[in-house]
C-alpha cells in the first residue's frame, strides 16, 4: 500500500511553448540553446545565447544539468540503463540526447506509464539482467537505493554490467542532511516506510570505492532545503513535533542558512549525489 499513489505512476506533462507568456518563452529557449551545446539534442525553440547564459549562471546551469543527471554529451550508439525508472521521464531526456535508453521498474502501474513513451522498460529488478548478456555506457539510480533490502548486492551487479570505463550516477537522502539534524524524524528523506537503507556522503563513497568504482565526484550544487525543509516543516504540524515545527520567519531563515552550508559542503547537502567510473583495469 505504500505506492498505491506513488508520484512515478504519473506523466509530466510540459506546457505548450504558444501558451507561454514572453519571459518564459525565453528562458525556455535559453534552456534548449544550453540543452542542445552540453548534451547533442535538437529541442525548439532554443538560442545559442543560452550557452552564454550558463556560463554566466551556475545555478542556472546546475539545475539544467542535474534534470539530465549529467550525463556524458555524445550518447549516438551507447546505452543507458536507469534503475527504477519511473515513468520514464528521466529515460525520454536522455533518448532525446541519442542514448539507447532501457529502463527498470518493478511498479506496474510506473513501468506502463514509462513504456507510453515508447521505452523499452522491462517490469524487473536489475538482478534480472545478465553482465554475460547485455552490457551499458552508463548506468543511473535516482532516489532507488534507500528502497532496497541490499543496496551493496544491486551496486555490484551494477559494475558487473558496466563497460569499461562506463560511469554510474547515483542521487539518494543524506542521512547527515541539515534537513535530518533539524527535522528529526518529520524529515521529509526519512519517508517511513518506504526508505529501508539510507546513507550519508562517507559510507556511499566508502562502498563504491570497495566495489572496485573509481573518480568518484559529488555533482554540483543546487538547492533542495528550500522545498525539503518546507515538506519536513508539514510533516512536523501534522505529526504535532512541537521541537521541530517552525514559524514561517523562522523557516525562512534557516532554509537561508542551510543553503548556504550546502553549497560550500556536499556532505551537508539533503541528498548525496555522486558519479563514478568502472576503471578499464
Amino acid at each position: 500500500m505504500a505506492y498505491t499513489t506513488y508520484f512515478t505512476h504519473s506523466q509530466s506533462v510540459q506546457n505548450d511553448y504558444r501558451d507561454l507568456g514572453f519571459l518564459r518563452r525565453l528562458k525556455r529557449a535559453l534552456a534548449n540553446g544550453y540543452r542542445n551545446k552540453r548534451f547533442g539534442t535538437n529541442l525548439h525553440p532554443s538560442t545559442k545565447l543560452g550557452v552564454v547564459f550558463a556560463y554566466f549562471s551556475p545555478g542556472f546551469r546546475n539545475l539544467l544539468d542535474a534534470e539530465r543527471r549529467c550525463i556524458p554529451f555524445g550518447g549516438r550508439g551507447h546505452r543507458l540503463l536507469d534503475v527504477g525508472c519511473g515513468n520514464g521521464d528521466f529515460l525520454l531526456l536522455a533518448s532525446q540526447a541519442g542514448w539507447e535508453v532501457v529502463g527498470l521498474e518493478p511498479d506496474p502501474k510506473a513501468a506502463q506509464a514509462a513504456r507510453n513513451h515508447g521505452i523499452d522498460v522491462r517490469q524487473d529488478s536489475i538482478e534480472s539482467l545478465d553482465p554475460a548478456i547485455e552490457s551499458f555506457d552508463g548506468i543511473t539510480l535516482s532516489h532507488v537505493i534507500e528502497h532496497m533490502h541490499d543496496p551493496a548486492a544491486a551496486l555490484r551487479h551494477c559494475y558487473a554490467l558496466l563497460k569499461p570505463n562506463g560511469w554510474i550516477w547515483i542521487e539518494t537522502p543524506n542521512v547527515d542532511a541539515q534537513g535530518h539534524e533539524s527535522f528529526g524524524p518529520s524529515w521529509r528523506g526519512l519517508e517511513p516506510p518506504r526508505h529501508l537503507v539510507l546513507f550519508n556522503r562517507p559510507s556511499l563513497f566508502d562502498l563504491l570505492r570497495k566495489i572496485g568504482f573509481a573518480e568518484l565526484e559529488d555533482l554540483p550544487y543546487r538547492p533542495l532545503c528550500d522545498y525539503l525543509f518546507k515538506e519536513s516543516n508539514k510533516i512536523a504540524g501534522e505529526l504535532n513535533d512541537q521541537s521541530s515545527c517552525a514559524t514561517p520567519s523562522n523557516l525562512a531563515r534557516k532554509i537561508a542558512i542551510a543553503e548556504r552550508r550546502a553549497k560550500r559542503n556536499a556532505g551537508l547537502r539533503e541528498f548525496v549525489t555522486v558519479r563514478a567510473i568502472k576503471p578499464a583495469d
